[in-house]
Parts: structure tokens; C-alpha cells; sequence
């Protein structure tokens, strides 16, 4: 026959003690999908900014295209 757990009112359950380990097991794995999204934006936004300026003009740039137009 199965055993019933009757709740009093105002009595709380114990509660067992949380070591640290626990604690940062549970962190992490809560974090852990914030973390992997953060780490891949900051990919996204990386090379994005490296494709910025590597297709920015230089400002020297016109000054020798106008010096060989004139040379010819």
C-alpha cells in the first residue's frame, strides 16, 4: 500500500543543504545557451568589422590613380 505525505499547513519541507558546486553546475548550465549566442555574435560582428575596413578606400588612394592619368 502506497505511503502518503500529508503537508501541514505552516510547516516547510527541509531543505538540504547546497554545497558550491551545485551552484555553479546549475549557473552554467542555465548561462549556457546565453554564452554560446553572445560568443557568436560577437563572431558575426567581428567579421563584419574586419570586411568594413578592409573595403573602406584608403585616403591616398585617388592621389595615385590622378597622378597616373597625368603621367600619360
Amino acid at each position: 500500500m502506497a505511503t502518503q505525505n500529508s503537508k501541514k499547513i505552516g510547516q516547510r519541507p527541509a531543505e538540504k543543504p547546497v554545497n558550491k558546486m551545485e551552484t555553479l553546475h546549475n549557473t552554467w548550465t542555465v548561462m549556457k545557451p546565453f554564452v554560446h549566442f553572445s560568443v557568436k555574435a560577437m563572431q558575426v560582428i567581428g567579421h563584419g568589422l574586419v570586411f568594413i575596413v578592409k573595403n573602406v578606400p584608403k585616403p591616398g588612394g585617388d592621389k595615385d590613380k590622378d597622378r597616373k592619368m597625368m603621367k600619360l
